[in-house]
This record gives C-alpha cells, structure tokens and sequence, in this order.
C-alpha cells in the first residue's frame, strides 16, 4: 500500500516495528514520547533523563525508546514535509497498526502543533551549517582542515579531517566550476 507521509511511497520496514513497539505502549508514556518528538522538532533538546525513566516504567531499553522516538520523528516530519491532514495521517497510521487511541492522540498532538512544525521545517530546510572559522595545516599525510561551524541551533561544532593535496585541489577547482555555474545563473 503507499502512504501519503511516506511521500505516496511504501511504509518502511523498520517503522511498522517502531509502530508495533509504540502500540504496546501506555497511551500516557505514547504521548509523552510524541510529546518530546515535537519538541525535539521544534529546537528543543530531549530530555534523556526522562527518556530513561519512561523506558523503565514501560519495561523497555534506552534502544527500544530511541527506536520509537526515531519512528515518532520519522511520522510528525513526513507527514509535515508532504503537507498531510491530522485526521488522514492518523487513518494511515491505524492501517499501519497503530491502536485507534494512540492514533487519535498523536493525531491531536500533531493537528495542535502543525503549523509551529511546518515553520521550524521551511526554516531548516535550506540550511547549511555557516563557517565561523576555518584552519589548514600542512602535514605529512597531507592538509588538515579545521573548521568551526555554526549549525542550525546557532550551537558552535567542531570538524576536523584530512586531506590529501591532490583532493585539496580537486576540491578547489570543483568550487570554482560550481561558482561560475551559480553565476550564470544570478542575474545581474
């Protein structure tokens, strides 16, 4: 069968196990977990303290949670990307297996927040990590690169690697090839 958030594509495996796994779950520690995944979404770090506790409470591991918060997020992110209604995404997901009451819970959480989830999606969606900083050393095993990027949070991240001369050129003319397409197609 194919699915709207799949992007009219088949579900994939590993989240009709996640829904399995999720439909197991208490309707009180799903919704704390969609919950979390929205927030998650939004620009909010998860709390893995509690992500402990609820895999506790639900007898679960911290790999089985991280499985459904994967599954969680997978679902609210597709179902956002391919502009799904509440009520036609929580109709797949009970094709899919999911109990009606879980359904009809991420339902709500998802009709409550789709706006806020489209937003935070249109404004990450064209984003790179900006170069704050950039180092290059000469070494023996060729050029180490040290870059200091800014992602998406505004949080600061650390990259290091290394590069051979030869790649070091070759990456330098393929940025001057993709700089004279890009200026072809600017107009002046």
């Amino acid at each position: 069968m194919k699915f709207r958030f799949c992007g009219g594509g088949d579900c994939p495996d590993w989240l009709l196990m996640q829904i399995n796994m999720l439909s197991a779950m208490s309707i009180e520690h799903f919704q704390e977990l969609s919950e979390a995944v929205v927030q998650s979404l939004l620009g909010t770090e998860l709390d893995y303290g509690r992500m402990r506790d609820i895999a506790k409470e639900a007898g679960l591991d911290m790999s089985e949670i991280k499985a459904c918060l994967s599954g969680l997020n997978f679902t609210l992110k597709s179902g956002t990307r391919y502009g799904v209604a509440a009520d036609e995404l929580g109709a797949e997901l009970e094709q899919l297996g999911l109990k009606s009451r879980h359904a009809a819970r991420l339902t709500a959480i998802y009709s409550e927040r789709r706006e806020a989830l489209a937003t935070a999606a249109a404004a990450g969606l064209l984003r790179i990590a900006v170069p704050q900083k950039m180092n290059a050393t000469s070494t023996n095993q060729g050029i180490l690169l040290h870059l200091q990027t800014k992602d998406y949070g505004g949080r600061l991240r650390q990259v290091e690697f290394t590069m051979t001369k030869e790649q070091a050129v070759l990456m330098v003319n393929e940025l001057k090839t993709v700089q004279k397409k890009m200026e072809k197609l600017m107009p002046e």
